[in-house]
């Protein structure tokens, strides 16, 4: 009579062994939970960066934006925000750029390397909109090889040799490596090259403005040489036209000499003669008129000669703009052979760790 009873513990004590060894405990799921959600972050973070290297960047901005939402307070925040900024630099958007790199440099140390990289990017942005004294008063004082960069470039724009020269001195010294020496040294012969640019001379610029447009010519601006050759012989050839004068109607002007000879008709005197007197009629017997008239040749002739002048003193005022461009155009080959971004190689935050 036993047997039953015992049989049904048996059988309890199983499942209960059984349902015992499935069981999981809370820790254990959270640790399964966090497993799954590094998986997730891995592939999300794997396929933002694969749309940066892929130039997508408006597609890979959603998905930062996603992460931050998905997985607020995380580790990564900074890092994702650096991109966010990035991303919105590369589409040129740099208002954005700007917003999300100030919130990384407010969020970070500065002697972190995600500040250091939010700090030169905004100041490259800012090299690019050409906003040369915030770049020069945030860079005052500066030992950072980077920063005197920065300070070389825009000394080598404003064309302000012996401070560009330093300024690229000084930045390799703290680099010390060959690969910045390299950069630098073809730099340093376009300073050093300056001296050689053929400079225009004022004096053969007036002795080319003698022509009309001669003197743009010389300064090589055939635009306007052109212009002001055309506008001078335009000017002449309307001073140099016929300045007769026509009229019509029944009195009728011809050549330089006129005789306006009056008719009468329908006059009847008593005696059917006319008076021997012509003036009797009321009018002279000889009107003689010119069909020259001198003062139509005044106005173009004062017109050429003050768009003659005038050529002449503005080309004169010209020639120190015109040799600023000459060396503009020097310096112009060396920055687009070494841009400043051939220098930007700074550390900066990875998405996926390689």
């Amino acid at each position: 009579m036993f047997v039953k009873p015992r049989i049904i513990i048996v059988l309890l004590f199983s499942i209960c062994i059984t349902y015992g060894q499935n069981y999981r405990s809370v820790d254990e799921i959270k640790d399964d939970w966090l497993e799954h959600t590094k998986f997730q972050k891995q592939e999300l973070l794997s396929f933002c960066d694969f749309l940066i290297n892929e130039g997508h960047y408006e597609r890979a901005l959603l998905s930062l934006f996603q992460y931050l939402y998905k997985f607020p307070n995380d580790s990564l925040e900074v890092p994702i925000l650096y991109h966010i900024a990035r991303n919105y630099d590369l589409s040129g958007n740099p208002i954005l750029a700007n917003r999300y790199y100030d919130e990384v440099i407010n969020l970070t140390d500065e002697n972190d390397r995600v500040y250091k990289a939010a700090y030169y990017r905004k100041l490259l942005i800012n090299y690019y909109q050409e906003d040369y004294d915030v770049i020069l008063e945030q860079t005052e004082n500066e030992t950072d090889p980077y920063l005197i960069i920065f300070r070389g470039y825009i000394f080598l724009n404003d064309l302000q040799w012996v401070a560009a020269r330093q300024a690229f001195l000084s930045a390799d010294e703290r680099f010390r490596h060959r690969h910045y020496s390299s950069l630098i040294a073809p730099i340093m012969q376009t300073i050093d090259n300056a001296a050689e640019v053929p400079m225009k001379n004022k004096w053969q610029t007036l002795a080319a403005s003698i022509i009309p447009g001669g003197g743009r010519a010389y300064l090589q601006e055939w635009g306007n040489a052109g212009g002001a050759l055309a506008s001078f012989f335009l000017v002449a050839s309307l001073a140099s036209s016929n300045t007769d004068l026509n009229q019509s109607g029944d009195l009728s002007l011809t050549d330089n000499r006129n005789e306006l000879i009056p008719q009468g008709a329908g006059y009847q005197l008593d005696s059917n003669k006319l008076p021997n007197n012509p003036s009797t009629y009321g009018l002279p017997d000889n009107v003689k008129l010119s069909s020259k008239n001198k003062y139509l040749i005044y106005a173009p002739i004062a017109l050429s000669l003050s768009i003659y002048l005038g050529t002449i003193l503005k080309t004169y005022q010209d020639v120190d703009n015109a040799n600023q461009l000459l060396f503009r155009n020097h310096i112009r080959t060396a920055i687009e052979k070494t841009p400043i971004d051939s220098f930007m190689d700074f550390m900066e935050p990875n998405l996926v760790e390689n």
